[in-house]
C-alpha cells in the first residue's frame, strides 16, 4: 500500500473512530452523571450511602449525594442542603433513597424521595414552591405530596416498638397531602396524618402529634431554615436558571461545532477517499505504463539480436559489402545505446514506484527487474565480447591484406630492378 493510500485510509479510519463512522450520532460511552441532589453540612454518629449496588461509603459534611443514592443513618443525624435550596434531615436510624432529582430551574424539575424507614425532615425549595406536584415521598403505604412545605415523615415497620405501622407525617409549615388509591387527606401545621400500613382505607389525622416526633440536637437550626429558605429560593432559582442557560447556549455551539466538524471530516474523509481511488489509478496506469517499457525494451533487445544474428550470416556468407557492414553496426550501436537508455529509464520509472511505497508490487518489478536486467547483463556482455572478436578478425584481416599489398608491391618493384638494372 502506498504511503498516499495508508494516510488517506488513516483519515478515514479517525473520522470513523472519532464520529461513529459519520454522523454525531449517539456513540456508545460511558453512563450519565447522575443529577447532584445536595451537599452534606452535618453527619452526626454514623452515616452511609450506596448507589447502584455498589458497597456503602461513608458519609461526611462537605459529600455530595446524587440522584439514586440511598442514605443510612445509625445513630445521628444527616442534614444535606439541597441544590433548589432546600434542607432536608435524615433521622437517625433512616433509610432514605433519592429517586430522582432536578434542579435546574425549569418547569421539568423534580423531587421525590422513597422513605424505606425512620424518619425524614424536608423544607422545601423551589421544586416545592414552583413545581410542588413533582415533589413526593413515598413510602410502602402511601404518597405525601406538598404545598411550599416544611413536614416530617415517619415510616414505622411491622414489629416496631414505637408504635402502629404505617406511614406518619407531622406538618411544621405549610400543608402536606397524603394519598393513597382510597384518597387522601390534608394535614395543615401542627397537625399529623397516619396511614396505615395493616388496614386499607383513606388516610386519616391524628388527635395528638406521636411522641417519635420529638426535638433532635439541632432542632433549634432546623427550625429556623425554613424562614431563610423562603427568602433564598427566587434568588437560587434564578441563579440556576441562568447557568443553566449559559450552559444550553454552550451544549448548543459544542453540537453545532460538533456537526460542522462532523461534516467537515466527512467531506475530507471522501476527498481521501477520492484522493486514494486516483492515486491508486495513477499507479496502475504507472505500473501499466512499466510493464509496457520492459515490454519495447524486450521488443529492441530481440530486434538487436536477429539483426546482430543476420548480420553476422551476410558476414559469413560474404553477401555483405564493408560499406554495409559499417552502417548495419552503425544502426546496432545506435540501438544499445537506445536500449540502454530504455533500461536507465525503465529503472528511474522503478524508483518512482519505489518511492511511491509500493512495497508489495515493487517487490515483483524488482525481481522480474533484476532478472531480465541479469540475463539482458549477461547477453549484452556476451555480444560486446563477441564483437569485440568479431571486429579484432575484422581488422587483422584488412591489416594483413593491406600488408600483403604493399608486400606484393614491393616485390614486384624489386623484380622489375633486377630485370632493368640501372643504366652506367
Amino acid at each position: 500500500m502506498s504511503r498516499y493510500a495508508f494516510s488517506s485510509l488513516f483519515l478515514i479510519l479517525a473520522a470513523s473512530l472519532a464520529f461513529g463512522q459519520g454522523a454525531p450520532a449517539k456513540a456508545a460511552s460511558a453512563p450519565a452523571t447522575p443529577n447532584v441532589a445536595g451537599t452534606v453540612v452535618l453527619a452526626d454518629g454514623q452515616a452511609q450511602v450506596s448507589s447502584g449496588g455498589k458497597a456503602a461509603r461513608g458519609l461526611k459534611a462537605g459529600d455530595t449525594v446524587n440522584e439514586g443514592d440511598r442514605i443510612s443513618s445509625t445513630n445521628g443525624e444527616v442534614h444535606v442542603k439541597m441544590q433548589d435550596a432546600g434542607f432536608i434531615v435524615v433521622r437517625p436510624n433512616t433509610q432514605v433513597e433519592i429517586v430522582s432529582y432536578k434542579a435546574d430551574g425549569g418547569d421539568d424539575d423534580k423531587g421525590v424521595f422513597r422513605l424505606i424507614s425512620g424518619g425524614l425532615r424536608s423544607i422545601s425549595g423551589w421544586i416545592g414552591k414552583f413545581n410542588r406536584k413533582d415533589y413526593v415521598v413515598k413510602t410502602a403505604t402511601a404518597t405525601i405530596g406538598i404545598r411550599g412545605t416544611d413536614h416530617e415523615t415517619r415510616y414505622i415497620p411491622e414489629g416496631s416498638p414505637e408504635g402502629e405501622a404505617g406511614t406518619y407525617d407531622r406538618v411544621y409549615a405549610g400543608e402536606t397531602v397524603i394519598e393513597t388509591p382510597e384518597g387522601q387527606t390534608t394535614v395543615s401545621p401542627n397537625q399529623a396524618g397516619f396511614q396505615s400500613a395493616n388496614r386499607k382505607g383513606r388516610p386519616r389525622l391524628l388527635k395528638d402529634i406521636p411522641g417519635f416526633f420529638r426535638p433532635g440536637p439541632h432542632e433549634a437550626d432546623i427550625n429556623a431554615k425554613h424562614a431563610a429558605i423562603q427568602q433564598e429560593i427566587d434568588q437560587r432559582r434564578e441563579e440556576r436558571r441562568k447557568v443553566i442557560r449559559e450552559k444550553a447556549a454552550a451544549l448548543k455551539e459544542a453540537r453545532a461545532k460538533t456537526v460542522s466538524l462532523a461534516q467537515d471530516t466527512r467531506a475530507a474523509a471522501k476527498q481521501a477517499q477520492q484522493q486514494a481511488a486516483d492515486q491508486r489509478k495513477e499507479l496502475k496506469a504507472k505500473h501499466d505504463a512499466l510493464r509496457a517499457e520492459i515490454t519495447q525494451a524486450e521488443q529492441l533487445r530481440q530486434e538487436i539480436v536477429a539483426k546482430r544474428k543476420e548480420l553476422q550470416d551476410k558476414l559469413k556468407t560474404g553477401d555483405i559489402t564493408q560499406p554495409e557492414v559499417r552502417t548495419r553496426r552503425q544502426e546496432l550501436k545506435q540501438k544499445n545505446e537506445l536500449l540502454a537508455k530504455s533500461w536507465e529509464s525503465i529503472k528511474q520509472h522503478r524508483k518512482e514506484l519505489l518511492d511511491a511505497g509500493d512495497a508489495q508490487l515493487d517487490e515483483q518489478y524488482d525481481a522480474a527487474l533484476a532478472r531480465a536486467k541479469a540475463l539482458h547483463d549477461q547477453q549484452l556482455e556476451t555480444r560486446e565480447k563477441r564483437d569485440d572478436l568479431q571486429q579484432e578478425r575484422e581488422s587483422a584481416v584488412k591489416e594483413i591484406g593491406t600488408m600483403q599489398k604493399e608486400e606484393n608491391q614491393r616485390y614486384r618493384q624489386e623484380l622489375k630492378a633486377d630485370k632493368d638494372p640501372p643504366k652506367q
